[in-house]
């Protein structure tokens, strides 16, 4: 790693080893949009990638006016694409494994089968790094993965670096990953995902944030980065629990 020399910004600029990394995406997408570069990155560099889903994803579409067998059979369809542009996308960047944990779309704090499941990964995969949503992020599930994480190595004697990433919520970065060789990698990954670019451009978005995101990495050294929050296990957990309890709820 090396600091970045762009004005008083003090991130560094991560160069995405081999190893094992596990990857929490409250949804299908989340793990594109918020480091499917790294994720690439990782495996070009030799890493045993796994990427664990939390949630079933079945809000993923509007049912507004539908009767409810309709919108139960539409619900079904909806979890199962999802899932099929997950492996999809999984595919395009290079990950070894994708694991679905099923939790209700909207409703992962609720969830009470979750933790043990995600223990049991942690435990077999023993990876040196975990990346998830940051805890700053204001959707309830992307919030939610932290405390999941949390209940799950509750207890146990696991070690490995959190690196919280960005998807709605931008966050003040203390670690930044080049992605310019792999930036037509997770284009291409997030195209796989059609039924939710289908209402909303996260390609623009999230290609704009990268590219705002290169400014880290000082003077012409890059166009795109992506940006995380990356601490220790115990100070990443200590900063999500200091979180007043609505940014908790």
């Amino acid at each position: 790693m090396r600091d970045s020399s762009l004005f008083t910004q003090q991130a560094t600029v991560s160069e995405p080893g081999s190893g094992k990394v596990v990857v929490l995406a409250p949804h299908m997408d989340d793990e594109t949009l918020g480091c499917g570069g790294t994720i690439a990155r990782h495996v070009r560099a030799g890493a045993q990638v796994t990427v664990v889903f939390l949630t079933d994803g079945r809000y993923g579409a509007s049912y507004a006016g539908m009767p409810e067998t309709e919108r139960d059979l539409r619900q079904r369809e909806i979890m199962a694409l999802r899932k099929t542009e997950a492996q999809c996308a999984g595919k395009i960047l290079g990950v070894q494994s994708l694991l679905f944990l099923d939790a209700e779309d909207l409703h992962l704090r609720r969830d009470r089968r979750v933790p043990g499941l995600l223990r049991a990964i942690l435990q077999q995969e023993r990876p040196q790094c975990v990346y998830l949503p940051s805890f700053l992020e204001q959707h309830r599930d992307h919030r939610a993965a932290n405390g999941v994480l949390l209940a799950a190595v509750t207890g146990t004697e696991l070690q490995f670096e959190c690196r919280g990433y960005e998807i709605w919520t931008p966050l003040i970065p203390n670690c930044v990953v080049k992605i310019d060789t792999t930036v037509e990698l997770k284009k291409r990954a997030l195209a796989c995902y059609q039924s939710q670019l289908a209402e909303t451009d996260y390609v623009h978005a999230a290609l704009g944030l990268n590219a705002h995101r290169s400014l880290a990495l000082g003077g012409n050294a890059g166009e795109f980065a992506e940006a995380f929050q990356a601490f220790p296990l115990p100070e990443y957990m200590r900063l999500y629990r200091a979180l007043p309890p609505l940014m908790l709820s």
